[in-house]
């Protein structure tokens, strides 16, 4: 289910230290079907290469164990079907040619290349989760149902070429054989070509103790200077950046095969990181007692407002199971959990085992609570407006980013 590493995945010193011990986590989208289901639990930890200096998971677990069956489906968020629309006009600015051989790196039911093919380019996702590829490809989103690698990178070129631009959202640090996708974008991008990256940002993750975002699909922890640094191995050279409100805050980094000037942006992010010592054991020591302290502070609010009033939550993310488990709160704290995926309707968490419901099952429910507590934090607009919707009149607690607050809706 899960192996142990001694060397660092990218630069493979044995230069390594665990700075943060989450204990023993089953896989946070691997939601039972009911309570008697067994799923194993595979330790979380977080180390830190003193060589390269990468953030990364002490433990791998089995890629399919958490991919193949998957439960995230990103047409689902108003929000991530928003930002689609600014994604693009971005990435448009960006391509040479009108008409584009456009890939995306781990798809999803293909909500990002939609826009791209409505306008008239050429479009292939990959995406290794079946059940998900199968919709996609209903929907017409060209979709290969696998994980990709230089290997698939020689046989979609000699099918379709060499493409235009490659994207990856929020997968580069979710993969082990990162150094096989890296050859494989190499080999498939053209010279003139865009490749955009988008990951969660290690400095957010430190400011605002996004220490729910540390789950098993998430191998790396990337700043600027240490995913730049590995492109580079491969010709691909970072030229610019663009913010990214996804989980919560992240970064679009643009690279290409020529080496391009490099945006005044990028330099004053690399040179602020610089100056903030983000690549220092100690700084990620620092986020460990942090995170410790507020998971406690968490726990101790909602056994508070437990003692007279019951609560539930909104948003089942895979986030959510780190914020649950690590802070101690399971079903004994809260009632249910509310949805919109429907592949999460009637299922029990991870670990903490409390019952998933859909919207339409939560309409007469949560007129009798006074509490709601947003798990999925990050889409924390979106949900408010939902709960308006639904007629809930208490109190929303939102346990992140930076200090948990309470807010009457």
């Amino acid at each position: 289910m899960y192996k142990n590493i001694n060397k660092c995945r990218l630069c493979r010193s044995s230069n390594l230290s665990i700075f943060f011990n989450l204990g023993k986590h089953q896989p946070s989208n691997s939601l039972k079907k009911n309570l008697n289901q067994k799923i194993p639990s595979i330790p979380l930890k977080l180390l830190f290469c003193k060589s390269c200096k990468t953030v990364q998971l002490a433990d791998t677990a089995d890629p399919k164990l958490l991919f193949e069956q998957y439960v995230w489906v990103t047409g689902t968020s108003d929000g991530a079907r928003k930002y689609s629309k600014i994604f693009y006009s971005r990435l448009r600015k960006k391509l040479v040619k009108k008409k584009n051989f456009v890939c995306e790196i781990a798809s999803n039911d293909g909500t990002f290349l939609k826009i791209f093919k409505k306008n008239g380019d050429i479009v292939l996702g990959i995406d290794p989760a079946k059940n998900i590829s199968i919709e996609a490809n209903k929907n017409r989103i060209k979709t290969l149902p696998d994980f990709f690698d230089e290997k698939l990178s020689n046989k979609i070129k000699k099918k379709y070429g060499y493409a235009d631009l490659i994207f990856a959202r929020n997968v580069i640090p979710h993969v082990e054989n990162i150094l096989s996708i890296l050859k494989g974008i190499e080999n498939l991008v053209n010279k003139d070509g865009t490749v955009a990256i988008e990951f969660h940002y290690a400095k957010t993750i430190l400011d605002e103790l996004h220490y729910d975002s540390i789950y098993h699909e998430h191998l790396f922890y990337f700043s600027i200077q240490t995913l730049t640094k590995l492109f580079k191995k491969y010709n691909l050279f970072p030229y610019d950046v663009d913010l990214s409100p996804i989980s919560g805050g992240s970064l679009v980094i643009y690279f290409s095969k020529a080496e391009k000037k490099v945006s005044k942006k990028l330099k004053k992010l690399i040179d602020y990181e610089k100056k903030i010592k983000i690549n220092y054991l100690k700084t990620w020591q620092k986020f460990y007692k942090d995170s410790n302290k507020h998971s406690k502070n968490l726990l101790k609010l909602v056994k508070n407002i437990k003692r007279n009033y019951n609560i539930f939550g909104y948003g089942a993310s895979a986030r959510s199971s780190t914020l649950l488990n690590y802070s101690k709160i399971n079903n004994k704290y809260l009632d249910f959990i509310i949805d919109k995926n429907p592949l999460k309707k009637d299922k029990f968490t991870a670990g903490t085992n409390i019952k998933i419901i859909s919207i339409s099952q939560s309409r007469n429910k949560i007129k009798n609570y006074k509490f709601c507590i947003l798990l999925a934090w990050n889409f924390r607009n979106e949900i408010i407006k939902e709960l308006k919707n639904l007629k809930f009149t208490g109190k929303v607690i939102i346990p992140l980013p930076s200090k948990t607050k309470v807010y009457d809706i």
